[in-house]
């Protein structure tokens, strides 16, 4: 049985997912398996996969359903002892399953977890470098927090990440730059709609959490409002704004961009 398995999800991504297939075959650690899941791709990438001579590969189509439902369907029909997802159009260095390996090999973490580069210094509690391609986890954890939210078109990383943290798991940190992450061909990222859906959706699920985690909370209830205001929704963003400031009012950062916004807001009125 290989120690990883890799999953590649895969939306007509024909044109560039070789790159992520030849920088996980020229790995200087060899134990892994490959599986790639086509999310019903309608351009040539099956006929791309074939191509590719290693028996290390597999490869699975499904009906377009999202890359949560394509990652979940690889984490299932992993034979490998830890699961590292990459995006296929990220690649990563050639020590990244070597580093993860002797981590592993170290101290036996749930998670371990390495950087994209030009990426700042990650800490335990950093949710922006937790991307697909930078962690490894163990395989029965995965499957344990419920392994990634169907539900979710944007910041899937980020939930699961907060279920991690639920459960304590014991995560180590390698301070090297081994993903190369490319937002060129992102989507989900970019969708500002996404991003208001994905606030509205945690903020029901993990409602006892963000109570606790005020922070957290303030945060993702103001980044939403500025987002909704991008996309003129005036009234709920300063709504969102004002709720986020409430949650802990001593910070006066929050209070300066409920202000900043009030502002706009008048402005928005005379206009």
């Amino acid at each position: 049985m290989p120690y990883f398995t890799v999953i590649i999800p895969s939306y007509n991504r024909g044109h560039i997912i070789v790159r992520a297939i030849e920088s996980v075959l020229n790995q200087t650690y060899s134990d892994f398996e490959i599986i790639v899941v086509d999310d019903g791709s309608i351009d040539d990438t099956r006929t791309v996969i074939s191509l590719q001579n290693d028996p290390r590969i597999s490869y699975f189509f499904q009906q377009n359903k999202g890359v949560c439902t394509a990652r979940n369907l690889g984490a299932l029909q992993a034979k490998g002892d830890y699961l590292v997802f990459l995006d296929s159009d990220d690649y990563v260095a050639k020590e990244w399953l070597m580093d993860f390996y002797h981590a592993i090999s170290e101290k036996a973490p749930a998670i371990v977890r390495c950087r994209k580069a030009d990426e700042n210094i990650i800490d335990n509690n950093s949710y922006q470098g937790f991307l697909a391609g930078s962690f490894a986890i163990r395989k029965e954890v995965f499957y344990k927090v419920g392994m990634y939210d169907e539900n979710l078109h944007y910041g899937e990383n980020t939930e699961l990440k907060w279920r991690i943290d639920f459960g304590k798991y014991t995560t180590i940190i390698i301070n090297k730059q081994n993903l190369f992450y490319d937002a060129t061909f992102s989507l989900g990222g970019g969708n500002k709609e996404n991003k208001i859906r994905f606030f509205y959706y945690v903020i029901e699920k993990h409602q006892t959490y963000f109570n606790k985690n005020t922070f957290l909370s303030q945060l993702l209830y103001q980044v939403t409002g500025v987002t909704c205001f991008q996309l003129g929704r005036v009234k709920e963003g300063m709504r969102l704004l004002w709720l986020g400031y409430l949650k802990n009012p001593l910070k006066l950062k929050a209070l300066g961009r409920v202000i900043f916004y009030s502002f706009k807001l008048l402005n928005f009125k005379r206009t």
